[in-house]
């Protein structure tokens, strides 16, 4: 039977190994013979050890590419946490100077309305379907009492209904029980307005013969006493002037975005009696 291809392929390898090392222990044990047996070593060996130097570089290289990327993935992960840090650090200071902005358009209020006056923030907010409140961080401590106006940076927010020692609640003036005396601004015309429970209100009591326009602004008339005179309330968005109302519908959005208030100004303000 024939040897096997393969097999003989080995055989051959295995006989050239062989002679490659002897001739290379020949070479050790007599370095200084000369002739065509020190010539064949050298030549047979000088590829093998080529091969060898060349496997060894490219060891080495290798290690120190790894070594390097190492090196790189730690750098890189103190580079990402210091990337983390800063950008931490600059939301930080993004929020710092954003409340800033609004407490200086709270202080710029106080200035202008000459009452005095308290800067409270917002704790929590309810949107219940029966009122429409939100909880101050400011109580009878800080001087806070039931009734006082809380007005933000754009307008009328509510007024103080309840207040412990540290926290007190303002009811919205969205809110259903709430009713404000107001005018509208460009024709001096009065009426009541009332929350509509939803985040918006309406104006009653505005008689049909008056001109009412979409965008006009609305105030507070200060008649009442529980506001004074001139606060923004916010402005129209539609009415209806119904042939069988002595009065029209007159449909009004707040200038306060309650949804996103954050501090507020509580006024102590002297209701009249």
């Amino acid at each position: 039977m024939s040897v096997p291809k393969r097999k003989k392929n080995l055989i051959v390898l295995a006989l050239f190994l062989l002679l490659t090392l002897a001739m290379i222990s020949y070479h050790l044990r007599y370095p200084e013979t000369p002739g065509l047996v020190r010539i064949a070593v050298l030549e047979i060996t000088g590829p093998v050890q080529s091969t060898l130097t060349a496997s060894v570089h490219a060891l080495r290289d290798t290690w120190a590419d790894y070594l390097h990327l190492i090196g790189l993935r730690q750098e890189n992960r103190e580079l990402k946490k210091k990337i983390d840090e800063l950008t931490n650090e600059l939301t930080r200071y993004r929020e710092g100077y954003l409340e800033a902005q609004r407490l200086q358009t709270l202080f710029s209020l106080q200035q202008e309305l000459k009452i005095p006056s308290v800067v409270a923030k917002v704790i929590d907010k309810s949107q219940a379907t029966l009122f429409k409140t939100i909880l101050l961080d400011k109580g009878t401590s800080s001087g806070v009492r039931t009734g006082q106006p809380v007005l933000s940076g754009k307008g009328v927010v509510g007024r103080i209904i309840e207040a412990s020692p540290n926290v007190s609640k303002a009811l919205l003036i969205t809110d259903e029980k709430s009713n404000v005396d107001a005018l509208i601004q460009r024709t001096r015309a009065e009426g009541i307005l009332q929350g509509d429970g939803t985040g918006g209100g309406r104006l009653k009591y505005v008689s049909n013969l008056e001109d009412v326009q979409a965008g006009d602004f609305l105030l507070t008339s200060g008649l009442a006493g529980l506001y004074p005179k001139g606060l923004i309330l916010g402005s129209v968005t539609a009415f209806d002037k119904k042939a069988d109302s002595l009065f029209q519908k007159i449909e009004v959005i707040p200038a306060s975005d309650f949804s996103r208030l954050e501090e507020v100004l509580i006024l102590a303000y002297k209701q009249k009696k």
